[in-house]
C-alpha cells in the first residue's frame, strides 16, 4: 500500500474513533486538564447549553458518560490518573495519542471557521433544527470565547463527517467528475482490497444517494441534472470547499499514520473482525 492509500485508510479510521456522538466532546473537555468524571458531566452540558443552536435539547447522562469513558479508556484515548484526590474519585486525563489527534484537528478548525456559515446551516437542517441563530443577549449564556468557537468549528465538521460513507465518497470525488454508479462501484472496490478492517460491508445504492444529497447540501459536492436528465446520469464533481476539506484532513492522517497498528487493532474490534478471515 502506497503512502497516499495508507494515510487516507489512517483518515478513515481516525474519523472511525470519532463516530460515538460524545467522544468528541469528551476530548475537548479534557484539554486543558485533568478532570473527573462528575466534572466531565457538567462541563460537557454546559458546552450542551452553549451549543444549543447545533445540538438542540440533547443532554449527557451519567450512565451514558460512564460507558463512554470506559470504552475511551479501552482504546487508549483517556486514562485515570495515578493520583487519587481527597475525594477518593481519580480523575480522567488525554493519553499523548488523544492530545495529538487534536492538535491535528487544527486544519479542520481553519476550513470550519472559513465556511462558518453554510456549514451551520447544514448542521442545523441536518437535525431538524430551527436556522435562528441563538443569542447571548436573550438566552442568559454568555459569549463564546474564541477558543469555544474554533471546537464548535471542529465538531460541526465532524457531524458531516460521522455520516459513515462521507469520507470514503469525497475520498472518490477527489479523483474528478463521475456518475454516482461510478462512485460506488470504485468504492466498493475498496472496500475489497480493506476487507481486515471493514468485513463484508459495502455500500448500497440507498445510502449512496443519502450520502451524496447530505454532502451537496453541505456544499461539498455539485450534482446538478440538465433539464429531462435522469440523476443517475448526471456526473457529480467535488466543490472547491470539497478539496479545501479533504485538505484539511490531511494532518489527521499523518497522525494516524504513527498510530496505525493501534487504529487498526481497535477498528477491527469494534467491528467484530478479530477473528474475521473474509469471504
Amino acid at each position: 500500500m502506497d503512502a497516499e492509500l495508507r494515510q487516507l485508510r489512517g483518515t478513515g479510521m481516525s474519523l472511525e474513533l470519532l463516530r460515538n456522538r460524545w467522544t468528541y466532546p469528551v476530548l475537548v473537555a479534557l484539554r486543558s486538564g485533568p478532570l473527573r468524571s462528575a466534572q466531565l458531566l457538567d462541563l460537557i452540558n454546559e458546552g450542551n447549553a452553549r451549543n444549543v443552536d447545533l445540538v438542540g435539547a440533547r443532554v449527557l447522562h451519567e450512565r451514558t458518560l460512564v460507558t463512554t469513558l470506559h470504552r475511551m479508556e479501552a482504546e487508549g484515548l483517556i486514562l485515570r490518573k495515578i493520583e487519587v484526590l481527597a475525594s477518593g474519585v481519580a480523575p480522567w486525563e488525554l493519553t499523548l495519542m488523544s492530545r495529538g489527534l487534536l492538535n491535528a484537528m487544527g486544519g479542520i478548525a481553519s476550513w470550519a471557521r472559513d465556511h462558518v456559515d453554510h456549514l451551520t446551516t447544514t448542521v442545523r437542517k441536518h437535525r431538524g433544527l430551527p436556522q435562528e441563530e441563538v443569542d447571548p443577549a436573550t438566552s442568559g449564556l454568555p459569549p463564546r470565547r474564541p477558543e469555544q468557537d474554533y471546537w464548535r468549528g471542529v465538531g460541526m465538521a465532524l457531524v458531516i463527517l460521522r455520516l459513515r460513507w462521507s469520507f470514503a465518497v469525497l475520498c472518490q470525488m477527489s479523483r474528478g467528475p463521475q456518475h454516482p454508479t461510478g462512485i460506488a462501484a470504485a468504492i466498493n472496490a475498496g472496500i475489497a482490497r480493506n476487507r481486515d478492517i471493514t468485513g463484508n460491508r459495502a455500500l448500497s445504492e440507498k445510502v449512496l444517494w443519502d450520502t451524496l444529497h447530505r454532502l451537496v447540501d453541505g456544499g461539498l459536492i455539485n450534482h446538478q441534472p440538465r433539464a429531462g436528465q435522469f440523476a443517475s446520469t448526471a456526473r457529480c464533481t467535488l466543490t472547491a470547499s470539497g478539496y479545501a476539506f479533504l485538505a484539511a484532513l490531511a494532518p489527521v492522517g499523518t497522525w494516524a499514520s504513527k498510530h496505525e497498528e493501534h487504529l487498526t487493532a481497535i477498528v477491527r474490534r469494534r467491528r467484530g473482525l478479530d477473528d474475521f478471515r473474509g469471504p
